[in-house]
């Protein structure tokens, strides 16, 4: 058999710039689910920002695994200070068309205590007491988790 006869399967792996430096399960938004969501968020190697991204879900439903620069996040709650919220304010941060994804990640930044409950209603949203703390502690991340 001639060498070009015979078919080589070779796969190209190309290298992730992002470096996961936490990761972690979230409860989804419905207090009837029992299911969870998985989250990572990294430090992309070559801007040096942090970013984060729902990596998986435990049970059905499509979503986006794009990463979504957390300083992106940050800009947008800001001005949300003091102000209820629906999941759907983050559908200019999350790629895809799948509407579960602006859910799932208002679920994950819950879990991170970058939001929380309305008491009222549990599928809104406000920004957590704890958000300007926590936007601290995130960006404090990239001296731990910068592979120099």
């Amino acid at each position: 058999m001639s060498r070009d006869n015979v078919k080589q399967d070779v796969e190209v792996v190309e290298a992730s710039p992002f470096t996961v430096v936490k990761n972690g399960k979230s409860p989804k938004l419905s207090p009837k689910s029992k299911d969870f969501l998985q989250y990572e968020i990294a430090l992309h190697g070559d801007d040096k920002e942090f970013y984060i991204r729902v990596a998986g879900n435990s049970s059905s439903g499509l979503f986006s695994k794009a990463w979504i620069r957390l300083e992106d996040i940050f800009t947008l709650l800001d001005d949300q200070v003091g102000k209820t919220m629906k999941s759907a304010i983050f559908k200019s941060l999350v790629s895809g068309s799948s509407s579960n994804s602006s859910g799932f990640l208002a679920a994950i930044l819950r879990t991170i205590s970058i939001l929380e409950p309305v008491p009222d209603n549990l599928f809104l949203h406000r920004v957590s007491e704890r958000y300007e703390t926590v936007k601290t502690e995130l960006r404090a991340l990239a001296s731990d988790g910068d592979p120099k």
